[in-house]
Order: structure tokens, then sequence, then C-alpha cells
């Protein structure tokens, strides 16, 4: 099995605005590794805020962003400039499938910059099954919350 380096700790704060207008905010501390073309961040999280976990692992680069969910919710969206990605999510009540078309995406890693971190900007539309949503935005920030982790935190 291949030994993987963890780089750091990291705070992720994804900001999105869905199809109505309503805008929601999360906030988690994450784990990412430097992988050879971009990074992997790894962290759980409760979605519907019933203790139920679920394990999130996103792959970031300049020509994408992957995140994968499993758990209570099951999704693998892929997120790109002009890309479409035909994909099914996962819920306790049913599987629903999804055309996700990425209109505009925007990535910076300026990680090691002090004030700046990995910056992802997306707007894209979802086709849930045979209804079209109005375009979507999400925006996602990335900052280093301490140095390296030491030994025994390591995954």
């Amino acid at each position: 099995m291949k030994e993987r380096e963890v780089v750091m700790r990291v705070s992720i704060v994804i900001e999105s605005v869905d199809q109505d207008g309503i805008k929601s905010r999360s906030e988690n501390s994450a784990v990412i590794y430097k992988e050879s073309d971009g990074y992997r961040l790894t962290y759980t999280e409760d979605l519907s805020g019933e203790v139920n976990l679920t394990k999130t692992t996103m792959f970031l680069s300049e020509a994408e962003l992957r995140i994968i969910r499993r758990g209570e919710l099951v999704t693998d969206f892929i997120y790109g400039e002009a890309l479409t990605h035909n994909t099914s999510y996962e819920t306790p009540f049913g599987t629903i499938p999804i055309t996700l078309v990425t209109e505009s995406y925007e990535y910076y890693d300026g990680l090691h910059e002090p004030e700046t971190g990995i910056s992802i900007v997306s707007s894209y539309t979802i086709d849930m099954g045979d209804s079209l949503m109005p375009p979507s935005s999400m925006s996602m920030n990335i900052s280093i919350k301490q140095d390296k982790i030491s030994d025994f935190e390591k995954l």
C-alpha cells in the first residue's frame, strides 16, 4: 500500500447560492494531501444535523473539482470548465439521476500564501431527472488551519 503524505490540516468554507437564490454556508476542518496534479481533502460532516456522518473526499486541481460523499448521502459530482457530468444522487429515500453542467470554473492555488489559500468559484446547472434547475453557484475557500500535522494525527 502506498504511504500517503499528510500535508496539513485546513479549514474549508463552502458558500453556495441555489437555483432559488437561497444562500448556504458550511465550514469544516479537513486533512489535505498533496497529489501529483493537485490536492485531496478528506473530512466527515453531518449533513442533516441528525448525527449521521458522511465521509467527504474532494479532489482539487486546476482542471476540475470532484466531490465524493459516502454515508447518509452518496454523491460523486465533478465540476470543471464547460464540463457535463452524468451521475446520481442517492438519498435514504431513493436515487435521482443527475446531469451536472458546469458553465464556469475558476481555480487559484495559493495554499502556501498566508492570507490566500485555495479558492474555487463555479457556476453550474443541474438537471434532476426531467427537471432542469436554474443556474446555481458555489465558492470554496481552503486555508491553512495549523502547520504540519504531527505524527500521531496522521491518518
